[in-house]
């Protein structure tokens, strides 16, 4: 079965099918929406061999997934801490199994953390899930990916050579 799908997926034109889509895409699009098909479009321009989207709900991998990229999506749930002065919480890994259900999703479950600086909590949790995909086999040294996170409001594309 694992064979068959393979062959399957080889002989699909995702470019193609990313045409399309585009085509039906209402306009205009949401700025997540937008963002989304951009990763999508860089991939292939680029001939990235993975997306990685950092989320805190899953809705911007689940809508990478829409585009019908031809490479996998890392979908890295990073859960939010929150304190009321005297206790912390953690929110759930529910957004990281969710993925489970998307085709071309993969999900991974961030470490919380609780630094002072976004960018420096964003950049180490980048970092290991690039780790994470060159151990797991989805991208090697000298590849590139597309990295799609926001960043004190700011949603960011990023075309990361992987070391």
């Amino acid at each position: 079965m694992n064979k068959i799908c393979r062959e399957a997926e080889a002989s699909l034109d995702y470019y193609g099918l990313f045409k399309g889509i585009m085509e039906q895409a209402t306009m205009p699009m949401s700025p997540l929406e937008s963002l989304a098909s951009s990763a999508v479009r860089t991939a292939h321009k680029v001939q990235a061999k993975l997306i990685v989207v950092l989320t805190r709900g899953g809705s911007t991998s689940r809508l990478v997934a829409k585009y019908r990229p031809s490479v996998p999506v890392l979908s890295v749930a990073v859960p939010v801490l929150t304190t009321n002065a005297l206790t912390w919480a953690c929110s759930s890994e529910k957004p990281a199994r969710q993925t489970l259900v998307t085709r071309g999703l993969i999900p991974l479950l961030a470490e919380g953390s609780a630094r002072a600086s976004d960018t420096d909590t964003t950049d180490e949790i980048l970092h290991a899930a690039i780790s994470h995909a060159k151990d797991r086999g989805y991208c090697a040294k000298g590849d590139c990916i597309i990295a799609l996170h926001r960043i004190a409001g700011a949603s960011i594309i990023k075309i990361v050579d992987v070391d």
